[in-house]
């Protein structure tokens, strides 16, 4: 059995995948554009994986204040080695994230491309039960993952008002075989995560 862990102290998250953490998360790209109102977002990428063949995988549920400041929960894929300097810290670029703010979806379109064909939004062939994330039970879940060269990654999410309030994640091995690796069930309250044997918790 995995080993998993409580909840952590956000100084804690900031060592967890190099600084993938609540609040210090970054991407390399441009917002995708506002969705506002009451609105669904459906697609399916293939992004590029580090020669290593691992991805990082994270998800929280809204935490207590820091020092004043929200902390909303999120998603958050990293499929390759990307940073910047902010502030003397070095920050860990995602490929893909959101999180339950106004227009927070990011997507690193010169790893990740836009692909037709998609997976499916169901945790099938992965091990249960699911590890369960709430604000008083955890609150935090980082993964490490062996994959293949690429990844197949479709994000499922709806808002309200540009926020994000549930979000569905499946990550798939982009090869033959389309090996299922991930599946997130996402809410600002709630997160239920699927992962593969291939899978360790970060900690």
């Amino acid at each position: 059995m995995r080993r998993r862990h409580g909840i952590w102290i956000v100084g804690l998250l900031a060592a967890a995948l190099g600084a993938a953490a609540v609040g210090v998360h970054a991407s390399s790209a441009a917002p995708t554009g506002p969705i506002t109102h009451a609105s669904t977002f459906d697609k399916t990428f293939s992004c590029r994986v580090r020669r290593a063949h691992f991805i990082g995988l994270s998800a929280s549920s809204n935490l207590p204040p820091v020092n004043g400041q929200r902390q909303p929960g999120g998603l958050y894929l990293t499929t390759v080695q990307k940073t910047r300097q902010e502030n003397g810290a070095t920050i860990t670029l995602t490929q893909v994230s959101l999180s339950a703010r106004k227009n927070s979806l990011r997507i690193d379109l010169s790893t990740c491309r836009r692909v037709k064909h998609q997976i499916p939004l169901k945790p099938k062939g992965l091990p249960t039960p699911p590890v369960t994330v709430t604000p008083h039970h955890q609150g935090f879940d980082n993964e490490f993952c062996d994959t293949a060269a690429r990844v197949l990654v479709r994000l499922q999410f709806k808002t309200t008002n540009g926020v994000p309030s549930q979000a569905l994640l499946a990550v798939r091995n982009d090869n033959t075989k389309r090996r299922p690796i991930a599946f997130y069930n996402w809410s600002p309250d709630k997160v239920s995560i699927y992962t593969a044997n291939s899978c360790t918790v970060s900690s």
